[in-house]
């Protein structure tokens, strides 16, 4: 997490419980079903740095590639704009999906426009291409639901 904010001296992990509601909420709008694990709770992270100043959010997904999951890690600035995000661990055999190309398209983003996201790839899709558009989709959606709505 640090990877993406380097001026972060600690962070507070938040963690939320999921209704049935705010499920079928969000599995409407992404038009799929949650993974296991994945339909009871969400997690994030508020990072801060020096006093304690919130500088940030990271949210740790995964999402289901060709072979195995595919974990990630997004950063948020406070405006909820995407900062950076990279692949943490993958097993898939095609490697495009981390590509710095393609995963700058998603910085600078705002989390609130996450239906955009699905048409940001323009290349050959793959297995692990389509699984980090919807696992991104996904979390920001889902933060949309259990945080956003709150506010």
């Amino acid at each position: 997490m640090t990877r993406i904010f380097p001026e972060a001296r600690d962070y507070k992990t938040v963690n939320l419980k999921i209704s049935a509601a705010q499920r079928k909420n969000i599995e409407t709008a992404i038009g799929y079903k949650l993974l296991p694990g994945q339909q009871d709770q969400f997690q994030y992270f508020e990072m801060t740095g020096e006093g304690g100043k919130r500088v940030g959010y990271t949210i740790a997904a995964s999402q289901k590639g060709e072979f195995g999951a595919i974990e990630f890690v997004v950063g948020l600035d406070t405006n909820l704009v995407v900062k950076d995000l990279y692949i943490q661990r993958s097993r898939e055999r095609d490697q495009t999906f981390k590509d710095r190309s393609f995963l700058d398209l998603f910085k600078g983003r705002k989390v609130h426009k996450w239906q955009e996201f699905s048409s940001l790839y323009t290349g050959k899709e793959t297995p692990g291409t389509t699984a980090v558009v919807k696992g991104i989709i996904k979390e920001f959606a889902t933060y949309k639901e259990l945080v956003l709505s709150k506010s």
